[in-house]
């Protein structure tokens, strides 16, 4: 019996059988070289593209199970981003009827030049072709310089075709850390040789006048100390080095052997190229002082730059890379929102040229990163045009710096004009106030020798009348000391009474003698007698002296003495009555400051060749910002109103210092007080 699972199994199969077709063969479309051909061969339509699964995708896999994977490409190039496969390509070309010669040979070229692995194979279509009967050609930047290499500039494989046969061409692309980009094209040699011709001379133009740029930062710079020339110039410099790989020369020139070393070189170069980018443009656009946030991005992707350095090194740069695409796009559009905002805040040429710049320039990084990550299906010549867009960009910017520079020079000019108009206006009119003020300043001199004249007579009257009250208190004195003596000899031995009253009243005398004397000393110093007499004088006397003159003068005072035994030996050179009168000076002070409870303390010591005397106080003390003040003459602190006196003291002990070559310090004491010291030279 016929199975019922059958009738129903038929159907579906017949049904299968008419939807499932044959591959069609390739190749399907074969590109005809025609007659007399020259000029360049357009791929257009006649290339076919595939992702091999892994980098390590053989030819026998293309040829095989994965064949069905190649798909049409509308141009000649193909733009993969940052992948971990291979990317492969493949086209056939054959010769035309109606040609004269057998047999013509074709040059292939493919870009870029920093592919990491390029491997084309070549053979003649036949049946049961395996991967072994292609001719290999292995090219590259992880591959020695070919020996068939044509230029550095260019990967060129020459390609032979003979009449009748169809030359299938499979091409395999990877880059190991970086993004995958490949563009095929086809020349004649007659035409390629003035290409190869053109193309250095172009190149080395553009190194040139790259190189022209950044000298003119340098000059700019001697002109004009300003750090965004340098930062320019050394942005300048990153392009100039990125190009060098990008275009191949490193390839050439420093690793000709292969290897790793050019991805390394073409890799730092473009992080590096970024940090100066940022850097530079932060400064042009002055960031810092007018957006000081934006000025901290830039700052940022100058850091990305350099963090980007270390992820090269270390052989992950296609991890790291869509960061710094990111980055170049936020900062290339920052600038050109500052540019355009600057430029509509005042329309001048500089602003218009920075505009320009950074406008270019952001048009020209949006297109070269959307074809190089492959997120714009974009020629592989768009990539290689942001050459020319660098150096506009640069030569625009050069130009408003350049704008910036001369607006300086003018203005530095017109400065210059008007400071000399007005030194010249300025001369003019001192020439006139010298005239009146020679005038004024005779008969102030005039009026001020009178004045001196008549300090001077007035000072010399004063110590005249001192010296007279000295001498009329001096002979009355002189009688009641010599009748209180009479008198004690005359009181008998037990009347101690009258004797204690007749002591006092022999103090009190010697006390009012003290008093004219040390006012008439001070009235001759203060006049026009301050003329010290050096002489080799003791300290121990010299104080002993002091203290004497002081008990008497300074009754009910209580005054304490330290004097080191080093100092106690010394000797200096000076004044006697005058160094006297400075330290009765400061002891008076301090008693007159100090509570009636607390002793005035001076203190003698001797540090190496100086001898140092201090009187220490319990007073209010001086304010900080016045401890020089109360120096000068007639001067007294704020905080002394209170108490009598006539600021000329310390002025007085200031002055006989200076005369003896010492120096004079006043300082607050700790707690509570002033310490006001003289340092003299020993002897």
């Amino acid at each position: 019996m016929f199975p019922l699972w059958l009738l129903l199994f038929f159907p579906l199969a017949l049904f299968a059988a008419s939807s499932i077709q044959a591959a069609p063969a390739w190749p399907a479309k074969v590109l005809a070289v025609p007659p007399h051909f020259s000029g360049e061969l357009s791929l257009d339509g006649f290339a076919e593209a595939a992702v091999g699964e892994t980098n390590e995708t053989t030819l026998s896999d293309m040829l095989g199970t994965r064949s069905g994977n190649f798909k049409p490409i509308a141009g000649h190039d193909f733009n993969m981003g940052f992948v971990q496969q291979s990317g492969w390509m493949r086209f056939a070309i054959r010769l035309a009827d109606g040609r004269d010669a057998a047999q013509e040979t074709l040059l292939l070229s493919l870009l870029p030049n920093f592919t990491d692995i390029l491997n084309v194979f070549v053979a003649v279509d036949r049946p049961g072709l395996t991967a072994e009967n292609f001719i290999r050609f292995d090219m590259g930047d992880h591959e020695p310089l070919p020996p068939y290499s044509l230029t550095g500039l260019d990967n060129i494989i020459p390609l032979t075709i003979s009449s009748g046969d169809t030359l299938l061409v499979y091409v395999r692309a990877a880059n190991i850390d970086s993004t995958l980009n490949l563009s095929a094209r086809i020349f004649s040699p007659n035409d390629y040789d003035a290409r190869s011709t053109v193309g250095p001379l172009v190149v080395g133009l553009w190194f040139g006048g790259m190189a022209i740029l950044v000298i003119i930062q340098i000059v700019f710079f001697c002109l004009d100390r300003r750090e965004f020339y340098l930062l320019l110039g050394l942005n300048i410099f990153g392009t100039i080095l990125i190009y060098f790989g990008g275009l191949g020369l490193s390839r050439i020139f420093l690793f000709p052997a292969g290897g790793v070393g050019n991805d390394l070189f073409i890799g730092i170069t473009d992080w590096l190229g970024l940090t100066a980018g940022a850097l530079s443009i932060a400064s042009v656009l002055d960031l810092r002082s007018r957006y000081p946030r934006l000025n901290h991005v830039f700052l940022l992707a100058a850091l990305i730059g350099l963090l980007g350095v270390f992820f090269v090194l270390i052989g992950h740069n296609k991890l790291y890379t869509p960061i710094a695409g990111i980055t170049i796009v936020v900062i290339a559009t920052a600038a050109f929102l500052v540019t355009a905002i600057d430029f509509r805040a005042a329309k001048e040429i500089e602003g218009g040229l920075k505009l320009a710049a950074f406008a270019l320039l952001w048009i020209g990084l949006f297109l070269t990163l959307g074809q190089r990550h492959g997120v714009i299906p974009l020629p592989n010549w768009v990539a290689q045009s942001y050459g020319l867009v660098s150096i506009v960009h640069f030569v625009l910017l050069t130009g408003s710096l350049a704008v910036r520079l001369r607006k300086a020079e003018s203005a530095g000019r017109a400065a210059d004009r008007r400071a000399v108009e007005a030194a010249t206006a300025a001369r003019k009119w001192a020439s006139e106030l010298v005239v009146e003020r020679t005038a004024e300043l005779v008969e102030a001199r005039r009026m001020a020798e009178l004045a001196l004249q008549s300090e001077l007579d007035a000072q010399a009257h004063q110590v005249r009348f001192m010296e007279v009250i000295s001498h009329e208190y001096r002979t009355p004195l002189a009688i009641i000391r010599s009748n209180i003596e009479s008198v004690r000899f005359t009181l008998p031995s037990n009347d101690d009474d009258n004797r204690a009253r007749l002591e006092r009243a022999a103090q009190g005398i010697t006390r009012l003698v003290e008093v004219v004397e040390i006012n008439l000393a001070r009235s001759r110093m203060q006049g026009v007698s301050f003329k010290p007499r050096m002489e080799r004088l003791s300290v121990s006397g010299l104080i002993d002296a002091t203290l004497e003159h002081a008990r008497d003068l300074l009754q009910g005072a209580k005054i304490r003495d330290e004097v080191s035994a080093s100092a106690r030996d010394a000797e200096i050179v000076g004044d006697n009555d005058m160094l006297i009168l400075a330290l009765i000076n400061l002891l008076e002070n301090a008693a007159k400051f100090s509570p009636s409870d607390r002793s005035v303390q001076l203190s003698v010591a001797r540090n190496e060749d100086t001898v140092v005397v201090s009187v220490r106080d319990w007073g209010i003390g001086i304010p900080d910002e016045e401890l020089e003040l109360v120096k000068e003459r007639a001067t007294r602190g704020s905080n002394a109103a209170h108490i009598e006196g006539t600021g000329m003291g310390l002025s007085l002990v200031s002055r006989i210092t200076a005369a003896h070559d010492g120096c004079f310090t006043l300082e607050n004491a700790a707690g509570r007080g002033a310490v006001a010291s003289i340092f003299l030279p020993s002897a």
